[in-house]
């Protein structure tokens, strides 16, 4: 009885392995990021004073932010470097394995996943890899055809930059994006300028204040910003939560990290790789957990043997559990200045 794995050809082994390498990535991000919002002792990630303004009021002022892990971006980096490399060792493999011979090393270079936004584009990389000799890729192929199904001209897939039910409750609109535009941007923009993250961004939310009718959005949120004000005397219970953001290139839209992983890694685990290589995208299509270490395992065992759950499914147990453990804390008083 064959696996569920069994769709992969053997020689795409390492194909699996990237794609688990991306997961153990975005896994450690998570962990990360979240260690880093609970701040040392379960402080936070930011440092608050409460100021005595000349009017007698006081105000809750950012006195300081917890440095972001360097380690962060860099998870990032590779998680998107993995995905990206795993998409054109698939179409390279394929291309040899059509032709039944070694490529020369010139049309190698010629090799690649194209991401065109318009049907014009797209048709016009189709000729030029035909005149360069990769006729594999060309218009009426079935490789070609399968590549030209991906496209963004031609696939609808789009990955919101906040989850919907979540930008409902916190009263912003999700911005669109198609994942394979996102990868090579993320991709073009890693090696040519670091991939930007913010630690500054958050929800500040006071208790005695209607839910619904406060700022419910993830904001920027500064050294020496003001994030509330009451009279001495009058107790308030205030939230603030904190979380580390990824700018998507070219949009100026700011997005959790490891969701925007999420998305990446299923499309090109999904749908990217099986539809090259068979021609329909998977719900079920390789194992995201996979032992990399030195097990003795050959490639195809340690496929075999991989878990199902990914990254951010593993994670938001984690997360929940992290969340629980809050309700129980004792509430942070800040320090008082004049």
């Amino acid at each position: 009885m064959e696996d569920d794995t069994s769709w992969l050809p053997a020689e795409l082994a390492p194909v699996a392995l990237r794609l688990a390498r991306a997961d153990q990535a975005a896994y450690q991000l998570s962990e990360l990021t979240l260690n880093w919002s609970r701040g040392a002792e379960d402080r936070g990630a930011l440092d608050l004073v409460e100021v005595l303004t000349d009017a007698g009021n006081l105000d809750l002022v950012v006195a300081g932010i917890r440095p972001i892990p360097p380690l962060v971006p860099m998870l990032f980096s590779e998680a998107v470097h993995h995905l990206r490399a795993a998409i054109e060792n698939t179409l390279f493999h394929l291309v040899e394995s059509s032709r039944g011979a070694k490529i020369p090393d010139k049309q190698a270079l010629a090799i690649q996943m194209p991401v065109h936004q318009d049907q014009q584009s797209f048709e016009d990389w189709q000729t030029k890899a035909a005149k360069r000799g990769i006729i594999e890729l060309a218009a009426g192929t079935k490789l070609g055809n399968r590549v030209a199904h991906l496209q963004p001209c031609a696939d609808k897939s789009a990955v919101p930059s906040i989850d919907p039910e979540l930008a409902a409750l916190m009263g912003v609109q999700p911005h669109y994006a198609h994942p394979m535009v996102l990868l090579q941007k993320y991709s073009n923009t890693d090696k040519h300028h670091a991939i930007r993250m913010a630690a500054s961004r958050g929800v500040v939310q006071r208790h005695d204040e209607p839910f619904f009718g406060s700022d419910r959005s993830m904001r920027p949120i500064e050294v020496g910003d003001v994030l509330t004000t009451t009279r001495p005397g009058t107790p308030v219970v205030v939230d603030a939560s904190m979380a580390v953001h990824v700018l998507r290139p070219d949009d100026a839209v700011w997005v959790a990290p490891a969701r925007e992983l999420d998305h990446l890694y299923r499309h090109v685990c999904n749908t990217v790789i099986p539809s090259l290589v068979t021609g329909f995208a998977l719900t079920k299509s390789l194992p995201p957990q996979i032992e990399l270490g030195d097990t003795g395992d050959c490639d195809s065992e340690r496929i075999r043997h991989g878990g199902w759950q990914s990254a951010y499914e593993r994670m938001a147990a984690v997360t929940d559990g992290a969340y629980h453990q809050s309700l129980t804390t004792a509430p942070q008083f800040p320090t008082r200045r004049t």
